[in-house]
């Protein structure tokens, strides 16, 4: 699993890494798998959570990969940011949440910001 936890100003947050799979539905789908696990294991509601996509395409098959995870994540995230959308591929989000519902990301263009700003009280 690429996917891991790290502390930054002094909070503990989950990296949610699907970096660099391209068009990989198999890798996307092995690492919601191992995500949905892990989660499993917190408080409701508490875990904050950065989403790495950069290298990583939303076609068919990763989207649903991902739409499937959302439904459990969202029981135990409380805090989200995605990373690695630029140029047009930002529009993606718009269209992905519109489809799967509930979730609401905060876009970020580094890793170092995102962890910024999920780490503030």
């Amino acid at each position: 699993m690429k996917s891991h936890w790290v502390r930054h100003k002094g909070k503990r947050i989950f990296i949610a890494d699907f970096s660099s799979f391209g068009s990989d539905a198999n890798a996307v789908r092995i690492e919601t798998n191992a995500i949905q696990e892990t989660l499993k294991l917190e408080m409701p509601g508490s875990v904050r959570s950065i989403t790495l996509v950069e290298g990583t395409f939303g076609n068919p098959e990763v989207t649903q990969a991902l739409a499937e995870l959302l439904p459990i994540s969202n029981k135990y995230i409380g805090m989200r940011a995605l990373v690695g959308l630029s140029g047009f591929r930002k529009y993606f989000l718009d269209t992905f949440t519109a489809l799967v519902g509930k979730v609401h990301f905060k876009q970020f263009d580094t890793l170092e910001q995102a962890l910024d700003w999920i780490a503030e009280d």
